[in-house]
């Protein structure tokens, strides 16, 4: 079953700006279900906007691992909070919502890869030291396990203030 954004005024169909909230976002929100048992966990990622697909890392063994291997089919949200008007009682924030496969990454490179990417989006300001240390350290990530989310159906969603709302003034 597809479900569409009910409020078709806030729906977000641009391509781009949906790929543009993937390449700001720092953390998803992601739903697993094994065994009619859901959780839902935070993660941070990186986005691949060559292979429209998600990475994220974690341990090798535990709850998420066990999740997946029962069911890789997964929903991730991610928001961007833009502010709470608290005299109007109005949220500003652009959100989407993905579904996918998650598969498991086990290749060094492509690990090593990921969480290259991963650093790059996350760490804006010291991109560069975070990469150098990586390239000098440890890179033998046997307790990481990276995760690639392949992403079939995405939808957005917008709610932001109006020009006469943003100036103080109602129409």
């Amino acid at each position: 079953m597809s479900y569409h954004v009910r409020r078709t005024d806030r729906e977000i169909k641009d391509e781009i700006e949906l790929k543009s909230i993937m390449e700001r976002g720092k953390y998803g929100v992601i739903g697993l279900s094994r065994n009619n048992e859901p959780y839902v966990v935070t993660l941070n990622y990186g986005y691949d906007k060559v292979e429209n697909a998600l990475f994220f890392h974690c341990g090798k063994e535990g709850q998420k691992i066990d999740f997946i291997k029962s069911n890789p089919q997964a929903c991730v949200t991610i928001i961007e909070d833009d502010g709470f008007d608290s005299e109007t009682c109005d949220l500003s924030y652009k959100s989407i919502v993905l579904r996918g496969k998650i598969h498991f990454i086990n290749d060094p490179d492509e690990v090593d890869r990921r969480i290259r990417l991963m650093i790059s989006q996350l760490e804006k300001k010291n991109t560069e030291y975070f990469l150098a240390k990586l390239s000098t350290g440890n890179k033998s990530y046997d307790n990481l396990q990276m995760l690639k989310l392949t992403i079939e159906s995405i939808s957005g969603k917008v709610r932001q203030k109006s020009a006469a709302e943003r100036k103080g003034t109602s129409s």
